[in-house]
């Protein structure tokens, strides 16, 4: 591997991916309102406001940023113990998630289910939740940690779903 190119950002990266054409990052800020799109073979960006009346107001901090399976959604973990679905490319709130306890202090992670019906995500609470993507209600609880949650993964085939935490586990 070799260093491509370096850029600098207005504030604190926080959460990126890549979507999937493998070539356009998708990079959150803390304290700032725009998805940037960002081409990784010339470097040229694309802001787009996360606001959809496109105001400049900043309502939360993006900490962690999932493309979905089909590759059409980005699943946005904020600070405000929410997760917001966007359209990639827009500043379109599909669907909102609510249910988790997060707070600025804590890095959200959350995952797709490989069928893309289910998200899961991290919650200082030592608990997993689940949701049902078009219904938005929690589906499960998942417990067993007695530290904060720190990230979540789940296997290619969706049998299983890994976490780690504060507790050493």
């Amino acid at each position: 591997f070799s260093l491509l190119r370096k850029r600098e950002m207005v504030t604190l990266p926080e959460g990126m991916c890549f979507l999937d054409d493998g070539v356009t990052l998708v990079v959150s800020c803390r304290d700032d309102n725009y998805f940037r799109y960002i081409d990784t073979s010339d470097g040229t960006e694309l802001k787009v406001n996360m606001n959809p009346l496109g105001d400049d107001h900043v309502s939360f901090t993006v900490l962690d940023l999932v493309l979905s399976p089909n590759g059409k959604f980005i699943l946005v973990s904020t600070d405000k113990s929410r997760l917001i679905l966007y359209v990639v490319g827009t500043c379109h709130q599909l669907r909102n998630y609510y249910g988790a306890t997060n707070d600025q202090l804590c890095q959200t992670r959350a995952c797709f289910h490989p069928s893309g019906g289910l998200i899961y995500c991290t919650s200082q609470d030592q608990k997993i939740y689940c949701w049902d993507i078009k219904s938005q209600k929690v589906t499960c609880t998942l417990q067993g940690h007695s530290g904060v949650v720190r990230d979540v993964d789940i296997s290619a085939d969706g049998s299983s779903v890994i976490t780690c935490s504060f507790d050493k586990t």
